[in-house]
């Protein structure tokens, strides 16, 4: 379905049904399908993808900025009448989830992040790949995605990838990459309390792998699991593993939360935002 918003229709999809909500958004020009493999993997769990502003079949008009992606990912809560949920992203998808979960600590009881590209990027230091985006999008494209999957060979993977990041246009791709030079510097992150699970592939060659150790000792209560020989994108490469810790990672929200139930059914009401 597709969720109105003042600049953005916003396409979102949602499988299943069970005491827990994973409401997932995709990292740079990847949308929420980047999700449905391990959504496959994940029983008797309500799985809801979105693709955020600029990608998959989403609508949007002006710029792209992160509080505007975090806001879409509140509306989408309130629009599919979601109570409180796991948040998850995948690499800088992760930006807009924290920034989600610091405006409305409430809406969530976790939050998921795979191969977080969190960390703000200094004014210039994309130049060269914006550069390289511009003047030829389809190989700098196909750069990006052997960079993100090191671990495979995978012809089939790598011709989905290039259909998923290609419905991006190029303009779009710079935006979410400039969007990232507003955000606060690290040392400038709030100490959240939500229970993290961070998971990271050991050959990541787009996020290193020392960011997540670092994520995680800011964080007041994340767990980090850094998975031997994997790349960017664990959650197509080994959908099943990945899907096993969010599992386990649920168990222990479910065990946390079993005596207060208000947590895990009547949807909030709509978060109003202040003028």
């Amino acid at each position: 379905m597709f969720i109105q918003r003042p600049t953005a229709q916003l396409h979102t999809l949602s499988f299943g049904q069970g005491p827990l909500t994973l409401l997932a958004v995709g990292g740079w020009t990847a949308g929420g399908e980047i999700w449905h493999t391990l959504f496959g993997e994940l029983a008797n769990w309500r799985c809801i993808s979105v693709d955020h502003r600029g990608t998959g079949a989403s609508m949007h008009s002006g710029p792209i900025t992160v509080e505007d992606m975090a806001d879409d990912l509140l509306a989408v809560a309130d629009a599919l009448q979601v109570g409180p949920c796991v948040l998850a992203a995948e690499s800088s998808g992760a930006t807009a989830v924290l920034r989600a979960v610091q405006r409305a600590p409430q809406r969530f009881i976790g939050q998921v992040l795979v191969g977080a590209a969190w960390k703000r990027i200094e004014p210039r230091a994309s130049d060269a790949f914006i550069a390289a985006l511009r003047h030829d999008y389809t190989a700098t494209l196909r750069a990006f995605i052997d960079n993100s999957l090191p671990e495979t060979d995978s012809i089939a993977l790598r011709r989905w990838g290039m259909q998923m990041l290609t419905r991006s246009s190029v303009d779009d791709a710079v935006d979410m990459l400039r969007c990232r030079e507003l955000i606060a510097p690290p040392d400038q992150l709030p100490r959240l309390t939500l229970p993290t699970l961070l998971i990271h592939g050991e050959r990541d060659r787009i996020v290193p792998p020392q960011d997540a150790r670092e994520l995680a000792e800011r964080l007041g209560s994340a767990q980090l699991h850094i998975l031997p020989e994997l790349g960017h994108v664990p959650i197509i490469t080994a959908p099943a593993e990945v899907a096993a810790l969010i599992a386990g990672f649920g168990d222990r929200i479910l065990t946390e939360h079993l005596r207060k139930p208000r947590f895990l059914h009547p949807p909030p009401q709509p978060l109003r935002r202040s003028s």
